[in-house]
């Protein structure tokens, strides 16, 4: 498995995928609390609970990715009970 590769968190953040032009969403990052499994290009799945995780290292192979905050959305047709509502601003 290979993904994309920057030498700074700088240059992640020009080459992130932001969905643009898609339905998406954005994780604002403000140090909270995130409990994230991991699926390194080494093949190692792993799993973290921590605050900051802005960046992550795999433990097998030493790889550090920066956590993209831009993730998909899939439409449903059908809506599960659980269903957050979005203000409008």
């Amino acid at each position: 498995m290979e993904g994309k590769k920057a030498r700074t968190t700088e240059d992640a953040w020009e080459i992130q995928d932001t969905q643009r032009g898609k339905p998406h969403g954005w994780i604002q990052w403000k140090g909270t609390d995130v409990c994230m499994d991991l699926h390194c290009k080494c093949g190692e799945l792993t799993h973290i609970d921590g605050d900051f995780v802005y960046h992550i290292k795999c433990p097998m192979c030493g790889t550090v990715y920066m956590c993209n905050g831009h993730i998909e959305m899939i439409e449903l047709e059908v809506e599960p009970e659980c269903t957050k509502e979005a203000e409008i601003h």
